[in-house]
């Protein structure tokens, strides 16, 4: 039996990279970058605690655990597959 296909990421990359290609995408400039230290200021209680750690996963060892292959193979396609299904929604 063939993986099961799952909506994920194989690509590791940044939030600030994440942002960029969506932007592009829209055809709109990034948002400025902040310090880290300006934007803990601005944080709530929940997001500082979303962004005080740095988890990384392994999407080799997950696919496989799981018997999936990922849908999106990196960022930049579900990016665009999600702005194709946004674009049919309002066609």
């Amino acid at each position: 039996m063939p993986p099961r296909a799952a909506p994920a990421d194989d690509e590791p990359a940044t939030g600030a990279a994440v942002t960029e290609e969506a932007a592009r995408l829209l055809g709109l400039p990034p948002p400025p970058l902040l310090p880290f230290a300006e934007a803990w200021a601005g944080m709530s209680p929940m997001a500082r605690t979303f962004w005080a750690e740095n988890r990384r996963v392994d999407s080799r060892a997950t696919q496989a655990a799981l018997g999936l292959r990922w849908r999106h193979p990196d960022y930049r396609a579900g990016l665009r597959a999600i702005l194709a299904g946004e674009t049919r929604k309002q066609g």
